[in-house]
């Protein structure tokens, strides 16, 4: 018999996550952060983001590799440019810290620049570009992490999945946010499609002996996108990302040290759009161009021409009416998360 589906609240599921985090001894400003970025990829629909990464975030803190209690540094270098160490923080307290330090000199210097290191996952980053764009800001966010995607050419895990994330503002219709992975399908959905028993496209991933493979249950390292210029992109992130901030990642994992342990760096530029241009004006702009595109002939047979991050943003306005749909294996990692810190679980329809 198939197991239903569990219809949550998002006011339900943002307490849990906050007090899951706070019960391991974060602090509540912390907790909710982790919140937010889980609550805004169960909203749109990025399941590989949501619930499911709850076990995994509190292994992160039982094996050190993230502190519940460090406060990110954050040390000026030129002007409006930032190096922000996380001293193990989770991935969106240390993202948060950057941004809120950018805000105030981009509004003054038109552009910002932080580099953050030593951070932990850092959730679904199209959260950070919707941050910012909300604020009249534009962004560009790149991630370096540890190597889980394979190089094109190569057998084994070589390269991080390369998160990117590029958003403006667009004016009535909200923000314009690209959120994307260097693979062609990330590690997360790889575990979806196992736990769903799907088999995976051809050209998604190799097995364990670097095989490309079709069974999800084989399926270990995801492949690039477009081969040479998907591993292109993710091998520029870790230089922009790790090796600018002086905290190369791939150099100590794949090199002689041969490091175990999750970290992610990343690379953040911010943009006030004011500074460049009535906002007003350059949001009229995207919006005349979001019609242009939106009008062209379609393919016959295709599906109807979408703008980046459409997909998400129609599923926001949907779970935020409905409530969020938690699969079975979603709501068994949330009771995993649960049992873990000795918390009820919270009320489900």
């Amino acid at each position: 018999m198939t197991q239903a589906r569990r219809i949550i609240s998002v006011a339900a599921l943002h307490d849990f996550v906050g007090q899951l985090f706070k019960a391991r001894g974060m602090a509540a400003k912390a907790a909710d952060q982790i919140a937010d970025l889980i609550l805004y990829a169960e909203l749109s629909s990025i399941a590989s983001h949501g619930v499911t990464r709850l076990p995994g975030y509190l292994g992160f803190i039982d094996r050190g590799d993230m502190d519940p209690k460090a406060s990110p540094q954050i040390t000026p270098v030129l002007g409006s440019c930032l190096k922000v160490d996380g001293h193990k923080a989770a991935g969106p307290v240390t993202m948060m810290a950057a941004l809120e330090a950018l805000d105030p000199l981009v509004r003054t210097q038109g552009i910002g620049l932080a580099l953050v290191s030593n951070t932990t996952h850092t959730g679904a980053v199209g959260y950070y570009a919707h941050w910012a764009a909300q604020r009249g800001l534009a962004s560009l966010i790149m991630i370096g992490g540890v190597p889980n995607m394979a190089y094109h050419g190569a057998r084994i895990a070589s390269l991080a999945t390369g998160p990117l994330t590029i958003g403006v503002p667009g004016g009535p219709q909200g923000p314009i946010v690209l959120d994307m992975a260097t693979s062609v399908a990330a590690w997360g959905r790889l575990r979806q499609a196992k736990l769903a028993g799907l088999q995976i496209l051809a050209g998604w991933a190799l097995d364990d002996e670097g095989h490309p493979t079709q069974d999800p249950t084989r399926a270990i390292t995801p492949l690039p996108i477009a081969g040479p210029k998907g591993s292109g992109l993710s091998f520029m992130f870790e230089c922009l990302a790790s090796l600018l901030a002086g905290a190369p990642i791939l150099n100590r994992i794949l090199g002689p040290e041969h490091l175990r342990q999750h970290t992610q760096n990343a690379n953040v530029i911010l943009m006030d759009v004011a500074a460049f241009r009535p906002l007003d004006e350059f949001a009229r702009d995207v919006q005349d161009f979001v019609k242009i595109i939106t009008a062209l002939p379609p393919i016959d047979g295709a599906e109807p021409i979408r703008l980046p991050g459409e997909r998400s943003q129609i599923e926001r306005a949907r779970h935020s009416t409905e409530g969020l749909s938690l699969s079975p294996s979603a709501w068994a990692d949330l009771t995993q998360a649960a049992q873990a810190v000795g918390l009820p679980l919270p009320q489900t329809h």
